[in-house]
Protein backbone atom coordinates (compact mmCIF):
# COMPACT_ATOMS: atom_id res chain seq x y z
CA UNK A 1 0.00 0.00 0.00
CA UNK A 2 1.25 3.49 -0.91
CA UNK A 3 1.73 6.15 1.65
CA UNK A 4 -1.27 8.94 1.21
CA UNK A 5 0.96 12.51 1.12
CA UNK A 6 -1.24 14.24 -0.73
CA UNK A 7 -4.49 14.96 -0.84
CA UNK A 8 -6.88 16.98 -3.22
CA UNK A 9 -10.86 17.27 -2.37
CA UNK A 10 -12.58 19.03 -4.96
CA UNK A 11 -16.16 20.23 -5.01
CA UNK A 12 -18.05 23.22 -4.82
CA UNK A 13 -19.87 26.00 -2.12
CA UNK A 14 -19.72 22.64 0.15
CA UNK A 15 -15.91 22.92 0.08
CA UNK A 16 -15.33 26.26 -0.06
CA UNK A 17 -17.22 29.19 -1.14
CA UNK A 18 -15.86 33.11 -0.37
CA UNK A 19 -17.76 35.71 1.27
CA UNK A 20 -20.98 36.44 -0.54
CA UNK A 21 -22.86 39.45 1.73
CA UNK A 22 -25.71 40.24 -0.85
CA UNK A 23 -27.09 36.37 0.19
CA UNK A 24 -25.99 36.58 4.27
CA UNK A 25 -22.79 34.37 3.54
CA UNK A 26 -19.54 36.45 4.90
CA UNK A 27 -16.98 33.68 5.34
CA UNK A 28 -14.42 31.82 3.42
CA UNK A 29 -15.07 28.22 3.89
CA UNK A 30 -17.51 25.40 3.00
CA UNK A 31 -20.90 27.05 2.87
CA UNK A 32 -23.26 27.11 6.17
CA UNK A 33 -20.62 25.63 8.24
CA UNK A 34 -20.23 27.79 11.51
CA UNK A 35 -16.29 27.41 11.31
CA UNK A 36 -14.14 26.62 8.92
CA UNK A 37 -12.80 23.76 12.05
CA UNK A 38 -16.35 22.85 11.09
CA UNK A 39 -16.93 22.32 7.19
CA UNK A 40 -15.83 18.40 6.09
CA UNK A 41 -12.76 19.30 4.73
CA UNK A 42 -11.38 20.52 7.60
CA UNK A 43 -12.60 18.07 9.32
CA UNK A 44 -11.37 15.67 6.81
CA UNK A 45 -7.88 17.49 6.88
CA UNK A 46 -7.79 16.59 10.72
CA UNK A 47 -8.19 13.26 10.23
CA UNK A 48 -5.50 12.41 6.89
CA UNK A 49 -3.29 14.96 9.89
CA UNK A 50 -3.60 12.49 12.59
CA UNK A 51 -2.30 9.93 10.63
CA UNK A 52 0.21 11.55 8.84
CA UNK A 53 1.04 14.24 9.98
CA UNK A 54 3.35 15.33 7.16
CA UNK A 55 0.51 14.97 4.47
CA UNK A 56 -0.63 18.16 2.12
CA UNK A 57 -4.23 18.27 1.57
CA UNK A 58 -5.74 20.75 -0.96
CA UNK A 59 -8.73 21.55 -2.20
CA UNK A 60 -10.88 23.95 -4.22
CA UNK A 61 -13.78 24.61 -6.39
CA UNK A 62 -15.15 23.29 -9.73
CA UNK A 63 -18.06 24.65 -9.51
CA UNK A 64 -17.41 26.53 -12.63
CA UNK A 65 -17.00 22.65 -14.47
CA UNK A 66 -20.68 21.69 -13.19
CA UNK A 67 -22.17 24.83 -14.20
CA UNK A 68 -20.73 24.55 -18.15
CA UNK A 69 -19.03 21.23 -18.70
CA UNK A 70 -19.24 21.25 -22.22
CA UNK A 71 -16.90 24.33 -22.25
CA UNK A 72 -14.57 24.17 -19.22
CA UNK A 73 -11.31 24.59 -19.80
CA UNK A 74 -9.24 21.54 -17.73
CA UNK A 75 -6.01 23.26 -17.29
CA UNK A 76 -7.74 25.81 -14.35
CA UNK A 77 -7.52 22.56 -12.81
CA UNK A 78 -3.46 22.02 -13.20
CA UNK A 79 -2.69 22.27 -9.59
CA UNK A 80 -4.60 19.62 -8.27
CA UNK A 81 -2.71 17.10 -10.63
CA UNK A 82 -1.72 13.67 -9.35
CA UNK A 83 -2.53 13.79 -5.89
CA UNK A 84 -1.99 10.35 -4.02
CA UNK A 85 -6.02 10.47 -3.48
CA UNK A 86 -8.07 12.33 -4.86
CA UNK A 87 -11.78 12.93 -3.82
CA UNK A 88 -14.39 14.81 -6.23
CA UNK A 89 -17.63 15.59 -4.42
CA UNK A 90 -20.18 17.53 -6.86
CA UNK A 91 -23.75 17.62 -8.68
CA UNK A 92 -24.99 19.98 -6.61
CA UNK A 93 -24.85 22.29 -9.72
CA UNK A 94 -25.12 20.10 -12.58
CA UNK A 95 -28.87 20.74 -14.49
CA UNK A 96 -30.30 17.02 -15.16
CA UNK A 97 -31.63 15.58 -17.98
CA UNK A 98 -32.23 12.39 -19.92
CA UNK A 99 -30.43 13.98 -22.82
CA UNK A 100 -27.17 15.63 -20.59
CA UNK A 101 -26.25 11.90 -19.15
CA UNK A 102 -23.53 10.71 -22.14
CA UNK A 103 -21.77 14.26 -22.45
CA UNK A 104 -21.94 15.21 -18.54
CA UNK A 105 -19.91 12.17 -17.89
CA UNK A 106 -17.85 11.58 -20.77
CA UNK A 107 -16.77 15.16 -19.62
CA UNK A 108 -16.08 13.87 -16.21
CA UNK A 109 -14.28 11.18 -16.98
CA UNK A 110 -12.08 13.79 -19.34
CA UNK A 111 -11.52 15.72 -15.99
CA UNK A 112 -10.02 12.86 -13.96
CA UNK A 113 -8.17 11.44 -17.08
CA UNK A 114 -6.70 15.16 -16.67
CA UNK A 115 -5.97 15.31 -12.50
CA UNK A 116 -4.39 11.50 -12.78
CA UNK A 117 -2.32 11.79 -15.73
CA UNK A 118 0.42 8.94 -13.63
CA UNK A 119 -2.57 6.79 -13.50
CA UNK A 120 -1.38 6.61 -9.60
CA UNK A 121 -4.15 8.21 -8.03
CA UNK A 122 -6.43 6.91 -5.92
CA UNK A 123 -9.67 7.91 -6.93
CA UNK A 124 -12.82 8.48 -4.32
CA UNK A 125 -16.56 9.60 -5.93
CA UNK A 126 -18.44 11.28 -3.41
CA UNK A 127 -22.45 11.61 -4.10
CA UNK A 128 -23.96 15.74 -4.02
CA UNK A 129 -25.50 16.14 -0.90
CA UNK A 130 -28.96 17.31 -2.42
CA UNK A 131 -30.78 14.00 -4.13
CA UNK A 132 -30.60 14.16 -7.69
CA UNK A 133 -30.37 11.68 -10.57
CA UNK A 134 -26.44 12.82 -11.34
CA UNK A 135 -25.81 11.18 -7.85
CA UNK A 136 -26.83 7.75 -9.81
CA UNK A 137 -25.07 8.92 -12.92
CA UNK A 138 -21.82 9.35 -10.80
CA UNK A 139 -22.34 6.07 -8.24
CA UNK A 140 -22.60 4.28 -11.61
CA UNK A 141 -18.98 5.29 -12.91
CA UNK A 142 -17.60 4.80 -9.95
CA UNK A 143 -18.43 1.05 -9.83
CA UNK A 144 -17.71 1.13 -13.95
CA UNK A 145 -14.23 2.10 -13.66
CA UNK A 146 -13.51 0.65 -9.87
CA UNK A 147 -13.43 3.64 -8.23
CA UNK A 148 -14.31 4.28 -4.22
CA UNK A 149 -18.05 5.80 -3.88
CA UNK A 150 -19.18 7.58 -1.10
CA UNK A 151 -23.32 8.04 -0.79
CA UNK A 152 -23.85 10.92 0.87
CA UNK A 153 -27.36 12.11 -0.54
CA UNK A 154 -29.41 10.29 1.73
CA UNK A 155 -27.86 12.77 4.34
CA UNK A 156 -29.89 15.79 3.29
CA UNK A 157 -33.49 13.35 2.17
CA UNK A 158 -33.42 11.70 5.51
CA UNK A 159 -32.91 14.17 8.52
CA UNK A 160 -33.50 17.75 7.77
CA UNK A 161 -30.96 18.48 10.61
CA UNK A 162 -27.83 17.71 8.75
CA UNK A 163 -28.85 21.14 6.54
CA UNK A 164 -28.19 24.64 7.98
CA UNK A 165 -32.62 25.20 7.92
CA UNK A 166 -33.45 27.91 9.85
CA UNK A 167 -29.82 29.39 10.18
CA UNK A 168 -29.87 31.50 7.30
CA UNK A 169 -32.42 34.00 5.86
CA UNK A 170 -31.27 32.82 2.35
CA UNK A 171 -32.59 29.28 1.46
CA UNK A 172 -30.10 28.82 -0.86
CA UNK A 173 -27.53 28.74 1.78
CA UNK A 174 -29.53 27.30 4.73
CA UNK A 175 -29.90 24.24 2.13
CA UNK A 176 -26.06 23.86 2.46
CA UNK A 177 -24.46 21.40 5.41
CA UNK A 178 -24.98 22.41 8.89
CA UNK A 179 -22.27 21.56 11.71
CA UNK A 180 -23.21 17.85 12.26
CA UNK A 181 -23.95 17.48 8.21
CA UNK A 182 -20.27 18.37 7.67
CA UNK A 183 -19.72 15.86 10.33
CA UNK A 184 -21.63 13.24 8.93
CA UNK A 185 -20.11 14.19 5.27
CA UNK A 186 -16.81 13.94 6.65
CA UNK A 187 -17.21 11.03 8.66
CA UNK A 188 -18.85 9.36 5.75
CA UNK A 189 -15.79 10.02 3.15
CA UNK A 190 -13.34 9.14 5.75
CA UNK A 191 -15.37 5.48 6.44
CA UNK A 192 -14.11 4.90 3.14
CA UNK A 193 -10.22 6.22 3.10
CA UNK A 194 -9.26 5.64 6.46
CA UNK A 195 -7.95 2.13 5.34
CA UNK A 196 -5.64 3.65 2.93
CA UNK A 197 -3.93 5.20 5.46
CA UNK A 198 -3.16 2.15 7.50
CA UNK A 199 -0.01 0.27 7.75
CA UNK A 200 0.62 -2.81 5.46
Amino acid sequence: MKKISKVVILGNSIVAHPPKPEIGWTHDWGMAASCAKCDFVHILQDSVKRMNPDALVEWGSIAEFEQDYTHYDLNKASKYRDADLLIIKISENVAYSPEMEKEFIQRFDDLVDYLTPSKKTTIVIAEGFWPSPVNALLKDYAIKNKYLHVPIEDLFASDKRNAAIGLFENEGVANHPSDLGMKNIAERIWYVINPLFKPI
